[in-house]
């Protein structure tokens, strides 16, 4: 499969990151549920996604090939500050979940599509020069890089 259109860079005055982010539950759908045009996805189930107030909010993504078969690695890390007794951080470790995150350039895509990400890591750190509260990292491995998600409304 050849490049069918032109990679450039529009503007130079963009500035990186993550806006913002939700979170839910991974849920198994059909395949007939979940349809995509290319990388983009253009249906999906009704579903909640709750928002996430954190900070240091990070997305990398390595491609690979195993067997001759397309991996994609997502990694999601973000800071979660001053965390109240009623917190729910812990359901993290037990489930899979979906993030949808938008950027700051207004992209709007979703992680762990098929296969869900899991919490690999939930460190709490209490220390005067750094943050007080917790720093999670999520990670999952799909076949397709993160999908855009331009119809998304929380």
């Amino acid at each position: 499969m050849g490049l069918t259109a032109d990679i450039e860079r529009s503007c130079k005055d963009y500035m990186g990151g993550i806006y913002t982010f939700y979170i839910t539950d991974w849920v198994k759908y059909d395949r007939t549920q979940i349809i995509t045009t290319g990388e983009v996805l253009t249906t999906f189930p009704s579903t909640t996604f709750y928002k996430v107030e954190a900070q240091n909010v990070t997305f990398n993504e390595t491609s690979s090939f195993e067997g001759g078969a397309e991996r994609w690695e997502q990694t999601f890390t973000f800071d979660k500050p001053k965390t109240e007794v009623t917190n729910e951080l812990y359901k993290l470790l037990k489930q899979n979940s979906r993030v949808v995150y938008i950027d700051r350039i207004g992209n709007i895509r979703i992680l762990g599509l098929w296969n869900g990400v899991t919490s690999t890591n939930i460190n709490e750190a209490t220390d005067k020069t750094s943050l007080t509260g917790y720093r999670i990292t999520l990670s999952g491995s799909e076949n397709n890089q993160a999908f855009y998600y331009p119809t998304f409304t929380p």
